[in-house]
């Protein structure tokens, strides 16, 4: 790519794979605060268990992992190659083609900032306890077991295990144990493996964790509505996108490259995020004070979206602008006679009057 399209990708991609790992960070801290332990255990549970049938085997085809590699070098590899990709700081030791440890180190990317402290400590035990263990009946090698060492809720600096290849076959539950371990082995970055770069070109790269950080987010509210119902996975939802915009607005604003508080600098802020996503949209000046946006998806959801769902989604516009400037209007309605049925219009009015 030329080297004005590289840097456009990087910050479009930037901007839009931070929204929604940030997105996905606070879904859980909302659900925490709202369900308790039991929620978010639940919630992972359910999650991992959907993402892993949907992803495990044809991402280990798209990494470009050799089939004929040691089992446990298969495994670490996807775990390394992925959260990599996805913008997780990761350490892995290959101890021998038997065993290969792998840590996710910080900063934490799925509890930013202060989510992290109060996150319960049993929940990271309960992750570990389904993805990993689940990679080698997954590959449909009996053999294959994770060891779970550190974890940062007990008070280590990261969390850790390893995957390793026994010289039998495991009994169902054996896969898993928890181990007690002082010292481990130090992390190399020199002897760490690389993707390919003719697979993986920084372009498809950096698609890749806008893509993987928007999928997060679709899975997680659709483990919501099998759990709670669509009427409480849309307050979730809400709840989560109305903080996302009190938290983060400025931030999101000042990485978009916007300034100014008028409505124009709302409609530009709103356009800037919409074009990061890859969503279909378009905006219209009515006056200078007056805008309108046509989107024309909704992702990260695919298909028909509830009205419910949407408006959930649309608190993070409306929580914006409010913050930008009390005296903007922001609404939004569908559009059901146009040809994409997922069309709907937003609109960003100075009303010349503060509105709270």
């Amino acid at each position: 790519m030329e080297t004005n399209d590289i840097n456009s990708l990087r910050n479009k991609c930037g901007l839009s794979a931070k929204f929604w790992g940030l997105t996905f960070g606070a879904l859980g801290a909302i659900v925490t605060r709202e369900k308790g332990e039991q929620g978010i255990k639940t919630l992972w549970s359910l999650m991992l268990h959907q993402h892993q049938q949907g992803f495990y085997l044809q991402g280990l085809k798209k990494l470009g992992i050799a089939a004929d590699e040691p089992p446990a070098v298969i495994a670490g590899k996807y775990h390394w190659y992925t959260n990599l990709i996805g913008g997780l700081s990761m350490e892995y030791v290959e101890e021998s083609p038997k065993k290969v440890w792998i840590r996710y180190t910080a900063p934490m990317w799925t509890y930013p900032g202060t989510t992290l402290m109060a996150i319960p400590s049993s929940l990271r035990r309960t992750i570990f306890s389904i993805w990993h263990p689940a990679n080698g009946r997954m590959m449909g090698n009996r053999r294959l077991g994770w060891v779970a060492t550190k974890f940062i809720m007990e008070g280590h600096p990261y969390d850790e295990g390893y995957f390793v290849e026994y010289d039998h076959d495991l009994a169902p539950g054996e896969e898993l144990r928890f181990e007690q371990v002082t010292h481990t082995p130090e992390f190399d970055p020199d002897a760490a493996p690389r993707l390919d770069p003719g697979l993986w070109p920084e372009a498809r790269m950096l698609k890749a964790r806008r893509n993987w950080s928007r999928e997060y987010v679709h899975t997680t509210v659709d483990c919501l509505n099998q759990m709670y119902g669509p009427h409480v996975a849309c307050f979730l939802y809400a709840e989560t996108m109305r903080c996302m915009a009190v938290q983060y607005t400025h931030e999101l604003k000042q990485q978009a490259g916007i300034d100014g508080k008028d409505a124009a600098a709302i409609a530009d802020f709103f356009a800037h995020m919409l074009k990061s996503q890859d969503q279909a949209f378009h905006i219209e000046r009515l006056t200078d004070s007056h805008y309108r946006i046509v989107l024309d998806t909704f992702l990260p959801f695919t298909g028909h979206a509830s009205e419910e769902l949407r408006q959930a989604s649309f608190n993070f516009q409306q929580t914006a602008a409010w913050i930008i400037n009390g005296r903007v209007a922001v609404t939004r309605q569908p559009l059901p006679d146009t040809l994409a049925p997922e069309s709907e219009v937003w609109d960003i009015r100075d009303t010349g009057r503060w509105l709270y």
